[in-house]
């Protein structure tokens, strides 16, 4: 394994007809760029040279050139102060792994070559990735090459030794059709190592999951599923069909159906959905229940709380073993301000139940259906809020005639 280290350059690219540049474009929910940086081996710093119009890529230094530099332009300033060897990438290759730059960086090194080529499929011709000695690369720029694949034939005019590490076809992403293509492959290769590991993928072809997701093993992923970096959900989980994780956490053995989850956690032992919606901020306990058109914002839900239908629960707090009636609304929001709702253990909410907040219920506390909770409840006690039932004799009849109806 080589152990010296490399000065790596990602050049940037010019803008697509969408608008996008080839390093912003996403794939399986990362940057292009950001996939390109992590599959480098640990010995290469990555420095990004862009366009002054063009985006930084979050966490990557990046230096800065005018809009209309060329290809030589943007190298020299990117390698100014630069010392030994560097490795040049023309454009993102997301599919390329750590072991195959990781080979063109041994034999550069080992055979002592100005300029080592990773040649990519059959094509001799075309290059977008390789290894430099730097004062070579500056000598090479000098005759002004406008591309990568250039600066190979130039190297050869002026008989620098140069190399060839030959891997398989890796795709080069300018637009959103090559970045598609390139999902496809990483698609394969993530659902992949996932199944050899012991996670079972109904559809792999239509399940889409980052490379910077954790799934443990006996978790099954059904089609239609999407889980996006920074997620972790354990074992003996089942989610989808038709999921979205967020940064979302999924303890073991819970059941995610047809719902989104971003940004928040979901303890042990517990089902979600169908069509539940779990906004960020959310901490929801083991064995809990989040059931149909279920939303949830900023919410902390106890151990052992069912929440089964129809329910709303903002900026609240919620304790254990609560039981919500259908159509419950926690009122957070007076046009103006947010405020918190408490409930405490044990209680039930009857349906059809308005908590107006800021207010507080304790423990084993009971909401009649129907009822507007404005003013905090003691321990064990029931609120009723509703006008007395009455009724009218004959009323709907009468008004039944007047409109010509028996």
């Amino acid at each position: 394994m080589s152990c010296f280290q490399l000065n790596t350059i990602l050049l940037g690219g010019r803008k697509g007809e969408d608008g996008i540049y080839p390093a912003h474009r996403e794939i399986l929910f990362s940057p292009a760029g950001r996939l390109v940086a992590d599959a480098l081996p640990e010995q290469c710093s990555l420095l990004y040279a862009r366009q002054q119009s063009e985006p930084e890529l979050e966490g990557i230094p990046s230096v800065v050139c005018p809009d209309d530099a060329d290809f030589s332009e943007m190298v020299l300033t990117a390698i100014e102060g630069m010392q030994g060897d560097v490795m040049l990438i023309s454009v993102p290759m997301p599919d390329v792994t750590a072991e195959e730059y990781r080979m063109a960086m041994d034999q550069h090194r080992e055979e002592r070559t100005d300029v080592t080529t990773l040649t990519c499929g059959a094509l001799d011709d075309i290059w977008h990735i390789a290894v430099y000695k730097v004062d070579t690369l500056r000598e090479i720029l000098a005759a002004k090459p406008d591309t990568l694949t250039q600066s190979i034939k130039i190297a050869a005019d002026i008989s620098a030794k140069t190399s060839a590490c030959r891997t398989h076809s890796h795709i080069d992403v300018y637009n959103a059709c090559d970045a598609y293509r390139a999902q496809r492959v990483l698609q394969h290769r993530i659902n992949s190592a996932l199944m050899m590991r012991g996670v079972t993928i109904l559809d792999p072809e239509y399940t889409y999951l980052s490379p910077y997701c954790e799934i443990g093993s006996g978790t099954t992923i059904l089609p239609g599923t999407m889980i996006r970096p920074g997620s972790r959900v354990g074992s003996g989980c089942t989610i989808g069909p038709n999921t979205i994780l967020d940064r979302a956490q999924v303890g073991d053995r819970t059941t995610v159906n047809s719902s989104q989850i971003y940004e928040s956690s979901v303890g042990a032992d517990a089902t979600v959905g169908p069509f539940a919606y779990i906004r960020p901020g959310c901490s929801v306990g083991d064995d809990t229940r989040i059931g149909d058109f279920v939303e949830l914002k900023k919410a902390e839900i106890g151990n052992g709380t069912k929440v089964s239908h129809l329910t709303y629960i903002g900026d609240a707090s919620v304790g254990e073993r609560v039981n919500f009636g259908c159509g419950t609304v926690v009122v957070n929001y007076d046009g103006y301000v947010k405020s918190r709702t408490i409930i405490g253990d044990d209680c039930f909410i009857g349906c059809n139940t308005n908590l107006v907040a800021p207010v507080e219920l304790g423990d084993r506390v009971l909401t009649a259906a129907g009822t507007t909770v404005t003013r905090d409840v003691p321990d064990g006690a029931m609120a009723v809020a509703r006008a007395r039932q009455e009724n009218k004799d004959g009323w709907n009849d009468r008004r039944r005639r007047m409109h010509g109806q028996k």
